[in-house]
């Protein structure tokens, strides 16, 4: 994962949220493990709308109905299934055999959720101003 620090630009303090972020429930089942990806996607999905709200809100001046749209555009799951093929998290997810065997790790919806869990594991490990860089870089600058 060294590879993708470096592409974010990030130096981890405690590897264990970005193992998490990674972990599907296939994975975490087959192998008895504590924690999948879901808390953090959750959180991360959170850090998001807040960072993308954020930025429209101070670099537009638009509608709240526009914004809402914009933020939508910024956060749906197939705007996060493309930052995720960007950063080439594929690479990253551990998932089941049946997963595997399905394709899971190519999943839209599986690679939309490790992105928002990755934005979670990166806001709780290095907090909201590198989570907020690493957003506006992905996200905002493409």
């Amino acid at each position: 994962m060294n590879e993708l620090y470096d592409l974010l630009n990030i130096k981890p303090n405690d590897n264990k949220y970005y193992i998490t972020a990674f972990q599907h429930s296939s994975y975490v089942n087959e192998n008895h493990l504590k924690s999948d990806y879901e808390r953090l996607e959750f959180l991360g999905d959170a850090v998001l709308e807040l960072v993308i709200s954020d930025y429209l809100f101070q670099n537009l001046e638009i509608k709240e109905g526009d914004m809402t749209k914009l933020r939508a555009s910024y956060v749906c799951e197939n705007a996060l299934f493309e930052y995720s093929k960007d950063l080439q998290l594929s690479k990253y997810i551990k998932v089941g055999h049946g997963e595997e065997i399905d394709g899971g790790r190519y999943k839209k919806v599986i690679l939309a959720d490790i992105f928002e869990a990755l934005m979670g594991a990166i806001y709780l490990d290095l907090g909201f101003d590198t989570v907020k860089r690493v957003i506006f870089t992905n996200i905002t600058s493409t």
